[in-house]
């Protein structure tokens, strides 16, 4: 692996940050009726926040392994 990738790996992992995480830990103790019930006025829900946040740890973790795959 070159430079550029690791540089371009590093990017994308900072990128995907902790939200995630932090969501989770936040909902932790919710029940699911109120997971169900909108977040503030985001217009979500706090399922749909958490589902949000994965998809993009997936899209993340996705590209991090296409640029691993790249031949430098």
């Amino acid at each position: 692996m070159n430079e550029h990738q690791k540089t371009a790996i590093q990017a994308l992992d900072q990128m995907r940050g902790d939200d995630t995480y932090r969501a989770k830990s936040a909902f932790r103790h919710f029940t699911p009726q109120q997971m169900q019930e909108e977040h503030g006025n985001s217009g979500k829900t706090r399922a749909q926040v958490i589902a949000d946040y994965e998809s993009h740890d997936k899209k993340c973790d996705e590209a991090i392994e296409w640029v691993k795959a790249q031949k430098p």
